[in-house]
């Protein structure tokens, strides 16, 4: 029996409340990644980096690509004539234009090139016929036997000098070095270069003044002739890393934290290998990474002048004879080097310093 009191249309089991309408929430994206498991959290900001900076540097090299495969095109008058005389014949120019690629637009010359690169196939030299990728398959690893012996001279001087003139600026080594580093920065480097085989090579009689001996041949006498052309690089390389080294250096011994480090008793050695140099290293790291790349089309006077069979020799040879298919993929490798380098730096930054990790999450 219903109750006197109770309505006589009221459903018998009416919530007391009736729920207000909410709205569709929408998925909320920052949250889903803050929400992500922790174990791929760092798996996922890394990978999305490396994406990030693949996708720049594949818009980087191809420019590179399209600007070099454009030189041809852009120079005044015919590089055929220019490269085979005025005595040649029509057939033999419109032989010769085909072969470069001149007798199509620089787009579809372009993205002939880059599928065949793709495939290993960087083209043939004018001047001797041999693969382009051969060249460079042999040449590359001399340049990079040279640039590694360079670094390991310029690190092995730099480091120690700048780490006592920061500790000591103003001091009597601080001084030696400073003005050691601005006369080394001012003397160009195929100076240098004439200066170390008038004295190792005429004077002493010590060391090869030019040539090269692979290692695999003899592993002695690729050192003996690879110390003059290391040193050369190496001795400027040294002034530049200790100018920059020993600045950042004097910056970070300044800081707090040294200071508390210092004030609980921390020997020097430590305080300085431990707790400065690691922060204060990131300009290097960049010098040093970035000259892996210009190490490919960079070295060309030193290579040179100590008869060095390297990327750099190939590439003064090939500028000389004109011959494209060489200089062209010279180009574009030492860019590969220049932009993968920059993007090997940028990672290894965060393995340095990881506030700059903290920074930029």
């Amino acid at each position: 029996m219903t109750p006197a009191h109770a309505p006589a249309h009221a459903p018998a089991h009416a919530p007391d409340h009736a729920p207000a309408h909410v709205p569709a929430r929408t998925p909320d994206r920052k949250a889903d990644r803050r929400t992500a498991p922790p174990a791929l959290a760092p798996v996922l900001r890394t990978a999305g980096r490396v994406a990030g900076r693949a996708g720049r540097a594949a818009s980087v090299l191809l420019l590179v690509t399209v600007s070099a495969l454009a030189l041809p095109h852009l120079m005044p008058g015919s590089p055929a004539l220019a490269a085979l005389g005025p005595t040649a014949t029509p057939e033999q120019v419109a032989a010769y234009e085909a072969k470069l690629g001149l007798d199509d637009n620089v787009l579809a010359a372009a993205w002939r090139w880059l599928g065949d690169a793709l495939h290993g196939d960087l083209g043939h030299s004018l001047s001797t016929g041999a693969a382009v990728t051969a060249e460079l398959a042999d040449r590359i690893p001399v340049t990079l036997e040279l640039f590694v012996a360079a670094q390991l001279v310029a690190l092995g001087l730099a480091l120690p000098v700048a780490l006592y003139s920061a500790w000591r600026p103003g001091g009597a080594l601080d001084r030696i070095a400073t003005a050691g580093a601005f006369v080394w920065l001012a003397v160009p480097g195929f100076v240098l270069g004439l200066v170390l085989i008038w004295l190792a090579a005429v004077q002493l009689r010590i060391l090869p003044a030019t040539g090269w001996t692979p290692f695999t041949e003899d592993p002695l006498d690729n050192l003996r002739h690879l110390v003059l052309p290391a040193l050369t690089l190496g001795l400027t390389e040294a002034a530049v890393f200790t100018r920059t080294l020993r600045g950042q250096l004097i910056d970070t011994l300044d800081q707090t934290y040294v200071a508390a480090a210092r004030s609980r008793g921390m020997g020097t050695v430590r305080l300085l290998l431990r707790r400065a140099l690691r922060p204060s290293s990131l300009p290097l790291v960049t010098l040093v990474g970035i000259g892996i790349g210009m190490s490919l089309g960079g070295s060309v006077l030193v290579e040179s002048l100590f008869a060095v069979p390297g990327v750099g020799t190939l590439a003064a040879t090939a500028i000389a004879g004109r011959d494209f298919p060489v200089v062209q993929a010279v180009v574009v490798v030492s860019a590969v080097g220049v932009v993968a380098a920059t993007v090997a730096v940028d990672l290894l930054y965060r393995t340095v310093d990881p506030r700059i990790a903290d920074e930029r999450r």
